[in-house]
């Protein structure tokens, strides 16, 4: 990934958003060295002139004023280095959450030490708000059958147990996906809901229906690997374009179209650090999703706008 890929969201110095490219590793693995958004990322902030941040003076603490001057001294000393390691930045950018390959969208990292440890507890206590976008059929291989019991309730009913959403995706209707998320034993590289996992909550929200297709707002509660994913394929509504979770694409039609999953992290909704202010940051929905859409569903592309204008 080149350094001009990257599109910059939001950047102070304790905080930086960026808008993640399909197609891109986030993190160095061991099937992925190098090439991926955090190098390109490290590359990116190289570049940049150095901050001229410096710890802000500050007043004696009147317990130090019986000591003497040398001590004092060291007194000060200390406490700037520790502003220095708490609110200087961090040697580099710390990510907080992680993406899939082929998903695009906002992603954040932390740029000091105190604002990791801010977000982080966001994290944990699941106040942050992650929004995507996707697109869904009807449809998945018979192996994303939930293996356990998958909760799925909207306004009107809740099922105890797995059941089709078939005739539920209408305009408007919101409802929450609920079951543990683990390796598929026979393939470790996808996921099902099974006895074995992690508890996890999708919420869900369909915006807009054409033909077979229906393009849904999904916020995961928890942030489990493949939970979108693998929720709505338990659901049997797979991602278009998913390469692990829908069904193989015929030859020619809609879903060939795209050779990615249908899913775009579209905001970031979190409180700030150091002013803890309520604030939503927007990644415009990819080219390509938006060129399948205006090719096979333009009906989608004025919800989509709609939406847009509703979140930034």
């Amino acid at each position: 990934m080149e350094v001009t890929d990257i599109a910059i969201i939001y950047q102070d110095h304790h905080l930086l958003i960026v808008n993640k490219p399909a197609g891109v590793v986030i993190h160095p693995t061991y099937k992925h060295p190098d090439g991926t958004l955090w190098d390109a990322l490290l590359v990116h902030m190289a570049q940049q002139e150095p901050e001229n941040w410096q710890a802000p003076e500050l007043p004696d603490e009147p317990a130090w004023a019986g000591a003497p001057s040398d001590v004092q001294v060291m007194l000060r000393q200390k406490r700037i280095e520790r502003l220095i390691k708490e609110e200087g930045l961090l040697p580099r950018p710390c990510l907080l959450h992680r993406l899939d390959k082929d998903t695009s969208g906002v992603v954040a990292l932390a740029r000091t030490e105190r604002a990791r440890r801010h977000l982080v507890r966001q994290f944990h206590a699941h106040t942050l708000e992650k929004r995507y976008l996707a697109v869904v059929s009807h449809g998945a291989p018979e192996w994303a059958r939930p293996r356990t019991t998958f909760r799925i309730s909207t306004h009107q009913t809740e099922e105890s147990k797995y059941t089709s959403l078939l005739g539920a995706f209408e305009d408007g209707n919101e409802f929450v996906l609920d079951g543990p998320l683990q390796r598929d034993p026979d393939e470790r590289r996808r996921c099902i809901v099974g006895a074995d996992g992690q508890s996890a909550t999708t919420l869900v929200k369909v915006l807009a229906r054409a033909g077979d297709f229906i393009l849904l707002e999904v916020r995961p509660v928890t942030g489990r690997t493949h939970q979108i994913r693998a929720h709505l394929a338990a659901a049997e509504y797979a991602i278009v374009g998913d390469q692990v979770y829908a069904p193989m694409a015929e030859v020619k039609t809609p879903e060939a179209g795209l050779t990615r999953q249908f899913l775009h992290a579209s905001s970031l909704t979190l409180q700030s650090y150091p002013a803890n202010e309520r604030c939503t940051f927007v990644a415009p929905l990819a080219h390509d999703l938006t060129a399948w859409m205006q090719q096979y569903c333009p009906a989608f592309l004025s919800k989509y706008q709609q939406y847009h204008l509703q979140i930034i």
